[in-house]
């Protein structure tokens, strides 16, 4: 890819705005050949100006497994606690990564994400596609998610929209990689600093994220914290 396409990349990614999706993660286009993995993420909220914001959590527990040396299937139990009710278990996702380029095959590495979300407390589904691109630069690392996706079911206007997030991250040690994280949808705008790292154990791998995403719009939660946590196998 050379430098002009590279530039109307961004320029996509920056100005295609359309989607509900809340602030998650950034995703590698890169999948482990077989290998099995455990993944557990949080979002906390938190908003002294909105009192339907403030204290509201997500939460996403999965399993996925490498099914071939480019691709990988995962399904996701998700959990709500809003600041009006309860926690509860109201959604399940599968999702599939297909890497198409090997590491370091050209100028920058590309995947596939596919998504199949169902909300059964809104009785809603939403499905979606998403274009991963890394590159590295030294010991820098950037990193691009394009996403397009359409929602339908009940109450509902079905159409096509579209998000973007992205990671510009130093890999200064395995176990500490400091990076920046933006994200922007239709209502989401957030911006912040994110700490990512991983540790070996025997031939297994864990791996950890934590951030602290600040919106800057009045539709995004003035303070976001975001963690992962990851065990490969």
């Amino acid at each position: 890819m050379n430098r002009i396409n590279f530039l109307l990349f961004i320029i996509i990614l920056i100005f295609s705005s359309e989607v509900v999706a809340e602030i998650d993660k950034v995703y590698h286009p890169y999948v482990e050949a077989y290998k099995s993995e455990i993944e557990y993420r949080m979002l906390y909220k938190h908003d002294d100006n909105d009192s339907n914001l403030d204290g509201a959590q997500l939460h996403r527990l999965s399993y996925g497994r490498a099914l071939t040396e480019k691709f990988a299937m995962e399904g996701y139990v998700i959990g709500k606690k809003l600041p009006t009710r309860s926690f509860s278990i109201d959604g399940f996702e599968l999702e599939g990564k297909l890497q198409l380029t090997e590491q370091g095959e050209y100028w920058s590495d590309w995947g596939l994400v596919f998504e199949l979300e169902r909300d059964s407390e809104r009785d809603r589904w939403e499905s979606g596609v998403g274009i991963l691109m890394e590159k590295e630069w030294g010991k820098w690392v950037g990193t691009l998610n394009l996403f397009a996706e359409y929602e339908f079911g009940k109450g509902v206007h079905s159409e096509f929209d579209g998000a973007n997030r992205s990671q510009i991250r130093y890999r200064w040690a395995r176990y500490f990689e400091p990076a920046v994280e933006f994200y922007m949808d239709e209502e989401t705008r957030g911006l912040g600093p994110v700490f990512l790292g991983s540790k070996k154990i025997g031939v297994n791998t864990l791996n950890w994220e934590l951030g602290f995403i600040f919106g800057f719009n009045h539709k995004t939660a003035e303070q976001n914290l975001r963690f992962l946590l990851d065990y490969e196998f």
